[in-house]
Formats: C-alpha cells, structure tokens, sequence
C-alpha cells in the first residue's frame, strides 16, 4: 500500500509554505509539524520542485474517499451542481 495522508493533513502542512518548493523542503515541513504520516506521502512523490500547492495535491496520494471529485468538489469550490 503506497503512503498517504488526507486532504486535510496535507492543507495544514502546505499552508504558509512558499512556493516552488521541492520535494525534501515539503517533507522537512511536514516533519516540523510534527505529521510523519504526511511526511510519508510526500516522500513518495516526485522529486521535483512544486510550483503551487494544488501541484503537490495531485501528486500526493490522498487516503481513500478523500479525493476532491469523490468529496463532490470542484476546482470552481462551488460543489456539485444542483439538480
């Protein structure tokens, strides 16, 4: 099983992070924070530099039905679309 996290972990640790940031940046981040779980998932990703927190959403593997589309959300953040 590959190493994740939730959206909500991974929000907390890249909020205030200035970006592009690299791979061993974000996870001394989520280290800092004390969330070695976090810490994992990023580990796994690409060693790249991120240029934006949503690149690093992509790249992370979330926890099960923790995916944005799952959730029902959408990049507008308006939710889904009314019946």
């Amino acid at each position: 099983m590959a190493a994740s996290t939730t959206r909500a972990r991974l929000d907390a640790v890249l909020n205030g992070q200035s970006f592009p940031a690299d791979r061993d940046t974000l996870v001394a981040a989520a280290e800092s924070a004390g969330d070695d779980q976090t810490a994992r998932a990023i580990r796994a990703i690409p060693p790249v530099d991120y240029g934006s927190p949503s690149e690093v959403v992509s790249s992370v593997s979330l926890a099960e039905n923790d995916h944005p589309a799952e959730r029902g959300d959408t990049d507008a953040g308006t939710g889904p679309p009314a019946n």
